[in-house]
């Protein structure tokens, strides 16, 4: 996870008019939806979720179902700035969604997940505010689903977010000691799923056969090794190629030799 900024993703000035269009009584919803986040966030009517609290203000979906319009899916705009933002990749787990995923109409709609990182089911006032989407995955957002701890998740925009974690070599992943948020997200996301840790691992080892030739040599300093911005596996390269630069200086540290004795 590395920190995303949202500078430039803004919702179109007729946003709000979008969603109210999609609800039968968007002022009733309105005032449901404020009515339900007021209620205690770790209670069973919260972690039953909206539908089941206020049916009689949700349209009916194609499958006949109350529910939440998906107005994040349907405009295109959305899911463009989101990956934008995020330069394609999961905003979770650093993995390139863009790339293993057809998408539909082209570039207008890519690939991967709308995700509500406050999840719409238990904050459904939030459910159409830009600032609680992210770009994900498919294995994220299913993992992630409607669940919300108490005290939530890291949130990939704010502060460091990629410090929280330490990332291996190999591609494990683990929590910063005494950083239960941090434990939860990766145990929640799944963030050690096999198949996941195994391609960070050769990303890793990927950039690192690349740039430990070039360490100690004039005109490389450290900021040219690293990758700058949002990029698939990113933080975790970028810690392993501190890591190893660290350690490589430490072996080139000439030691002091103890003047002889007269």
């Amino acid at each position: 996870m590395i920190r995303l900024r949202r500078e430039g993703v803004e919702a179109p000035a007729d946003w709000r008019e979008a969603v109210d269009a999609a609800f039968p009584d968007a002022a009733a919803f309105w005032k449901k939806a404020k009515a339900f986040e007021k209620l205690t966030e770790q209670g069973a009517t919260r972690k039953k979720g909206f539908t089941r609290y206020a049916p009689d203000v949700l349209p009916s979906n194609r499958k006949g179902k109350r529910d939440l319009p998906p107005v994040w899916r349907t405009e295109a705009c959305v899911r463009a700035a989101i990956a934008g933002m995020s330069r394609g990749i999961c905003a979770y787990c650093q993995s390139p969604v863009s790339s293993t995923h057809p998408g539909k109409r082209g570039k207008d709609r890519p690939p991967g997940q709308v995700d509500h990182f406050r999840p719409k089911a238990r904050f459904p006032a939030q459910a159409y505010d830009w600032n609680n989407y992210f770009l994900a995955c498919m294995a994220c957002n299913i993992a992630k689903g409607d669940m919300w701890p108490s005290g939530g998740y890291v949130r990939p925009d704010e502060g460091e977010p990629g410090s929280r974690f330490v990332f291996a070599r190999s591609g494990a992943i683990r929590a910063r000691k005494g950083d239960e948020q941090a434990k939860r997200t990766i145990e929640d996301l799944e963030l050690r799923r096999y198949w996941l840790t195994w391609h960070r691992g050769k990303a890793i080892e990927r950039h690192l056969k690349i740039v430990v030739p070039l360490m100690g040599r004039p005109g490389f300093p450290l900021e040219m090794l690293l990758i700058d911005g949002p990029d698939e596996f990113s933080e975790a390269i970028n810690q392993n190629v501190r890591r190893v630069w660290a350690n490589g200086r430490r072996k080139r540290k000439p030691s002091r030799a103890r003047p002889r004795r007269a």
